[in-house]
C-alpha cells in the first residue's frame, strides 16, 4: 500500500481484523518523505485489515496478498484507487457512519433535538442509506457485504441508545421500548468481532441496560469493574463476549489504571478462553499490573504527609517544608499525562542533585482511592513527600491555581520559596530539565 499525504508527516499503523485489538496505542509510528509518500508493504496469505491515521483522521484499510493500493489523504477527502478499491469504500462508509454517532457524545449534534423515535431514525436514516448504497452496489462477496452491513446496524443501534440515554428527557415508555429493541437484537457473531467500535458498545451498553431497563440505582454497584464484566455475559455470548472481554481489559492496561480486580478478571478471562488470540496483547499488561501491586513501600524514601480538612490553602499544606525550596507535582492515578512524566523524573533529579530542594507530589484524588494512591508511590517510584488532598485542599486548588472557570490542568508543576509563597506557578516539567534547573537555581539564589 503507498499512502500520500503532506510531506514529513506523522502516520500511525495498526492491525484492526477480529483476532487484533484495535487500538492506536498497538501501532507503529512512520512518516512521509519530502514528497509525501509512505509505503507500506507486508507478506500475505489472507486478507488484511489495517488502520491508519493521518493528519488526525482514522480510517480502515483492506489488504489481500499480491494487492496493490493507493491512498491519498487530505484534511478534508480520501481517494482511493487499486485493487481494493472497492473494499476500502465499503470501509470507508462504515467509518463516516461511525464517526457521525460517535459526534453524538462530544458536538451539538442534529440528532439531540429529535422529539420522538421516529423523528430520530428519519435523521439518521439519511446517512445510513448512504453508506448502505456504497456497499450493496459494491459487487464484492456477499459474506463482506453482510459483515459491513451488520457494522451500520451496530451503529444504528448505539445511535439510539445514546440518543435515549444522553440527549431525552423525557424517557416515554415508547423510548424505553426503543431502547429495548436495541439491547435484545443479537450482539453476537464474527461480524461482531471485526466491528471496530466493539468498545464503545462494552464500555456504554452494560451500564445503559442496567439503568434504563432495570431501573437500577448506581449506588449499589459496589464494584463497577465486576459490574461490567458480569453485564456482558448478558448481552454478549461466544466468540463475540471473548472480543469484549479482552477489550474491557485492555482500556484498563492502555489506561496504566493497574486496578487490582482486573487480574482476577483476567484470571477469568483464560480460563474460559485458553487458546484467545488475545492473550499475547494481554498478558504483558497484566503483567504490570501485577507488579503494580506487589510493589512494597519504603517509609525511607517515601515520606507521607497528613491532611485534614483545616488545610485550605497550598500554602498551609506546605508548612512541614518550609525552609526549603519546593518543587510541587500537582497529579492524579487517573492522569495519563501524569504518568507520563514519572519516566523523566529520575534523570532530572540526577541532573539536580546539588540543589537543595525538596520533591512533594500532591495528589488531587478521591479520598477513596487513597489504596490506589499508596501503590502508585512505590511503583513509580516517587522519592519525596506525599500527600492525598483532602476536599477542602482539593477546592483550595482549583481555587488558587484555576482558570477563569476555575478549571485546572494537570500535570501542574509548583516551586514554592522557602517562606512557603508559590513564586513559579507553572513551573517546567521535569521532562524540560534545563528550563527547570535554571527556575530552581533562581529561587534558591533569591
Amino acid at each position: 500500500m503507498v499512502i500520500k499525504t503532506e510531506p514529513n508527516s506523522e502516520i500511525h499503523y495498526w492491525g484492526a481484523g477480529k483476532d487484533e485489538i484495535n487500538s492506536y496505542s498497538l501501532g507503529k509510528k512512520d512518516s512521509t518523505d519530502a514528497q509525501g509518500y509512505m509505503i507500506y508493504q507486508v507478506e500475505l496469505s489472507e486478507p488484511k485489515i489495517l488502520a491508519i491515521n493521518a493528519l488526525k483522521n482514522s480510517m480502515a484499510f483492506y489488504l489481500s496478498p499480491g494487492s496493490r493500493d493507493t491512498v491519498t489523504i487530505t484534511k478534508d477527502t480520501v481517494m482511493l484507487v487499486g485493487n481494493n478499491e472497492a473494499y476500502n469504500r465499503c470501509l470507508q462508509a462504515v467509518d463516516t457512519y461511525q464517526k457521525y454517532c460517535d459526534q453524538i457524545l462530544y458536538t451539538r449534534h442534529e440528532l439531540k433535538s429529535v422529539q420522538t423515535p421516529e423523528e430520530l431514525k428519519e435523521k439518521y436514516g439519511i446517512h445510513y442509506a448512504q453508506a448502505a448504497d456504497v456497499i450493496q452496489k459494491s459487487g464484492l462477496p456477499a459474506a463482506f457485504v453482510e459483515e459491513q452491513m451488520t457494522h451500520l446496524d451496530y451503529i444504528s443501534r448505539l445511535i439510539v441508545a445514546y440518543i435515549t440515554i444522553y440527549s431525552v428527557r423525557d424517557k416515554t415508555e415508547e423510548w424505553k421500548a426503543e431502547f429495548k429493541k436495541v439491547i435484545e437484537m443479537p450482539w453476537s457473531g464474527d461480524a461482531m468481532r471485526s466491528y471496530r467500535g466493539i468498545g464503545k458498545i462494552a464500555q456504554q451498553l452494560p451500564p445503559m441496560k442496567f439503568l434504563m431497563l432495570e431501573n437500577g440505582n448506581p449506588n449499589d454497584i459496589k464494584d463497577p469493574y465486576r459490574f461490567m464484566f458480569d453485564e456482558c455475559k448478558e448481552l454478549f455470548e461466544g466468540k463475540a463476549l471473548e472480543r469484549v472481554w479482552a477489550t474491557f481489559i485492555f482500556q484498563d492496561i492502555l489506561n496504566k489504571n493497574y486496578t487490582e480486580v482486573f487480574i482476577e478478571l483476567f484470571e477469568e478471562f483464560k480460563q474460559q478462553y485458553p487458546n484467545s488470540p488475545y492473550l499475547s496483547t494481554l498478558q504483558p499488561g497484566m503483567e504490570e499490573t501485577m507488579r503494580f501491586h506487589q510493589a512494597e513501600f519504603d517509609e525511607n524514601l517515601y515520606h507521607l504527609l497528613p491532611c485534614d480538612s483545616t488545610m485550605t490553602s497550598i500554602s498551609e499544606a506546605l508548612k512541614p517544608l518550609r525552609g526549603k525550596v519546593t518543587y510541587v507535582d500537582v497529579w492524579a492515578t487517573w492522569c495519563g499525562p501524569c504518568k507520563e512524566i514519572f519516566s523523566h523524573v529520575p534523570a532530572f533529579k540526577e541532573l539536580a542533585k546539588e540543589l537543595d530542594v525538596a520533591y512533594m507530589y500532591l495528589s488531587i484524588d478521591r479520598p477513596q482511592e487513597e489504596k490506589t494512591w499508596r501503590k502508585f508511590i512505590p511503583y513509580y517510584q516517587l522519592k519525596g513527600y506525599h500527600m492525598l488532598a483532602s476536599k477542602e485542599l482539593t477546592q483550595a486548588v482549583y481555587r488558587e491555581l484555576g482558570n477563569e472557570r476555575g478549571m485546572i490542568t494537570i500535570p501542574r508543576f509548583l516551586i514554592i520559596d522557602k517562606e512557603g509563597k508559590i513564586v513559579v506557578p507553572n513551573a517546567a516539567a521535569p521532562s524540560q530539565p534545563e528550563k527547570l534547573i535554571k527556575q530552581l537555581q533562581k529561587v534558591i539564589a533569591e
